[in-house]
């Protein structure tokens, strides 16, 4: 980029992509912080607030005018340039010089391209028996319904349905992507103001029409269901709304759709799924995006209608992998108020949500037992993830290097494991997720009251001192003499390779046995029945989230097999096994 001149005159483009906030720095000071699409950008510095507040109010200016932006000295030109510089970089300025002449429209295709021809439409639904080919085409691994939610988590089990329209419930993002349909779609650019105006992506115009025909009777039932939820469990504190009792509202409201089409008696089949409760469904999940972040954050903290619009605009929220937002600022800004019970629904939505639902008792058990059970697998899979962090310490610097040694010190990034969350490092990662789980946990067993569902996490994975010692002691045996020469572990790796199989294979086994409890009663619920899991089960979700589990790290650092189930942990090596039991 060529050296920024005095004379040249600079505007932002996409002028309204430019919003604005005032937020507390933690010593009761309120700082600008600017967001134009997903930059942000700090005044913190007192010299250049100035600078940030007058960006606001301009259109175009001269590069020198900057230097008068003050509330002091004039800024010398050096300092200007090099801020100018960067936000050049940053695309948040421009040259006028550089401005594009003339409008050049902008145009879709019907289709990402995504799809081969002749997929035929399918969902996991109880009314046929698909679910084990689904899930073995989606993740390499056969599931029965009664299991579904082990591996798809509730809010997404609609996702692939489609309603009467024909149109898929989660449109562009449905998950999985081996039941996306890739339907013609009309595709435009937004002109909304905020940080998806005039933004690459496009947004989803045919289901923003279809969702506007429908608007009345989509804030009815997001209504009715709000009303239900907080009946079966009430906020703490009447009347606010925190981010954890929003996010259990939401998945639940989600949850509900895909319900009435995995439940084991009168499943709706594809293709006739309600189109107020799809359309209910694709607005909420938008929501969800918000919910699911503030939730890690502070899921005791009170939120608004007001308070999920700002996250969503300053965390680009509005955008997805497939296009933006396409709902309209004032009707996103009215159905938050219904949503979070700062105003009616227009008017009374008939049928209402539970005759829709059938049974709307057991759509929301279904939401919450679902969670439940996702937090229980969060749950083991943060916490073999900081097992393996605990190996690689171990490892660190060892010689001779060893097979063994390659597969635990391999990288864990987005790169390898694509649902990875990487806002933190990765150690403060496993940490939030096991804290977050805790939380969810406990709060949605306060609507089981007088069943094992109200008992702590903690307590159902809390090890026997002794038992382990056991395990510990005969895994190092096996390590240490079991296995051919150039596979032995020998001290200090020995001990810390145990105690942490140890560890992992008896906390495995018992999230395992409480899954199954979980599954069993949202089985009871829906009227299906259960089978059995195991821990390879379990790592189908857990692997692509927190990395590899310990059984296929030593599958292939050392060639021993790894079995588990609710009851044993069997460790194989050629003819000889090992069996861990509680």
């Amino acid at each position: 980029m060529a050296q920024l001149q005095a004379d040249e005159m600079l505007y932002i483009p996409n002028r309204r992509r430019l919003t604005h906030d005032r937020l507390d720095a933690g010593n009761g000071q309120q700082v600008l912080h600017l967001f134009y699409g997903e930059v942000e950008l700090i005044f913190d510095e007192p010299d250049i607030a100035p600078l940030g507040e007058k960006l606001l109010q301009v259109e175009q200016f001269q590069a020198s005018d900057a230097m008068a932006w003050s509330d002091g000295a004039p800024h010398s030109w050096d300092k200007i340039r090099d801020l100018l510089e960067a936000l050049i970089e940053q695309r948040v300025l421009r040259r006028v010089s550089d401005a594009p002449t003339g409008r050049t429209a902008v145009s879709y295709p019907e289709r990402l391209g995504e799809v081969p021809a002749g997929r035929e439409p399918r969902t996991f639904s109880a009314h046929d028996n698909r679910c084990p080919f689904l899930t073995e085409q989606a993740f390499g691994r056969a599931f029965e319904l009664s299991n579904l939610e082990v591996v798809v988590p509730v809010y997404r089990v609609a996702h692939p349905a489609l309603d009467g329209d024909g149109r898929q419930v989660g449109e562009n993002n449905v998950a999985p992507r081996t039941l996306f349909l890739d339907l013609p779609t009309v595709r435009k650019q937004c002109h909304y103001a905020g940080s998806r105006y005039q933004s690459e992506l496009p947004m989803n115009v045919t289901a923003m029409k279809a969702m506007a025909r429908q608007w009345p009777e989509l804030l009815s039932l997001t209504e009715q269901f709000r009303k239900a939820f907080l009946a079966r469990m009430p906020p703490r504190t009447p009347g606010v709304l925190t981010a954890g009792e929003l996010h259990m509202m939401v998945v639940c409201t989600l949850a509900s759709v895909g319900y009435v089409m995995v439940r084991g008696t009168q499943p709706v089949p594809n293709g006739e799924l309600d189109n107020g409760l799809a359309a209910m469904f694709r607005l909420i999940d938008g929501v969800r995006l918000v919910t699911n972040d503030l939730v890690r954050e502070a899921p005791e903290q009170p939120v608004t209608a007001q308070t999920i619009e700002d996250y969503a605009e300053r965390h680009a929220v509005f955008h997805g992998p497939h296009g933006v937002c396409a709902g309209p600022p004032a009707l996103i800004n009215e159905y938050l108020q219904v949503l979070t019970g700062a105003a009616p629904a227009p008017i009374e939505a008939q049928p209402d949500i539970a005759a829709r639902l059938g049974e709307l008792d057991a759509a929301i058990d279904y939401g919450l037992l679902g969670q439940r059970v996702e937090s229980v697998v969060r749950f083991l899979g943060a916490t073999q993830g900081l097992l393996h962090e605990r190996l690689r310490a171990a490892f660190a610097g060892h010689l001779p290097r060893t097979a063994l040694q390659e597969f635990v010190e391999a990288p864990i990034d987005v790169a390898h494991y694509p649902l990875l969350r990487d806002d933190f490092p990765l150690a403060e990662t496993y940490q939030r997720e096991i804290k977050l789980s805790r939380w969810l946990f406990a709060r949605i067993g306060e609507a089981f009251p007088g069943t094992p569902q109200g008992t702590s996490l903690d307590e159902l994975a809390k090890l026997d001192p002794a038992e382990q010692a056991t395990s510990q002691r005969r895994l190092a045996e096996l390590f240490a003499h079991g296995l051919p020469g150039d596979k032995v572990v020998a001290e200090p790796i020995l001990g810390e390779l145990a105690g942490v199989a140890a560890t992992a294979f008896a906390l495995e086994r018992r999230c395992l046995r409480v899954v199954e409890r979980e599954q069993a009663m949202l089985n009871q619920r829906l009227r299906r029945p259960d089978h059995p899991l195991t821990g390879a089960d379990l790592a189908v979700f857990t692997r692509p989230r927190n990395g590899p589990p310990l059984a296929e790290t030593l599958a292939r650092g050392l060639g021993v097999s790894v079995t588990s189930d609710s009851a044993s942990t069997v460790v194989r090596y050629g003819e000889s096994s090992l069996t861990l039991k509680d």
